[in-house]
């Protein structure tokens, strides 16, 4: 991994998971980084070819596309059981608006 990153030192990040139908988990993340860079700034940055290739190293260590690492790992259990349930969102526990 690259240290301290190619952006700069992030100042903040906000991040929530989401499933999908299927269950397949996912992410959505707010990055705040501590420096005055201007999108122009960044854009005249990308420019640079040796940047490029810093920050391409660094989104494809950082991004994953499967779970191939923990292949070997006894992280997942399988059930042959479904454990979504078609209800009303009024009878859902979750449901904080009912």
């Amino acid at each position: 991994m690259i240290v301290d990153g190619v952006l700069g030192p992030v100042k903040a990040y906000f991040g929530t998971v989401e499933s999908q139908g299927c269950g397949s988990l996912h992410l959505h993340l707010l990055i705040w980084l501590d420096h005055d860079m201007k999108p122009a700034d960044m854009k005249a940055k990308v420019q640079n070819a040796d940047f490029r290739e810093k920050l391409k190293a660094y989104l494809e260590d950082i991004i994953k596309e499967d779970l191939d690492e923990f292949k070997d790992k006894q992280v997942f259990s399988y059930s042959e059981d479904t454990t979504s349930r078609n209800m009303s969102p009024r009878l859902s526990k979750d449901n904080i608006y009912a």
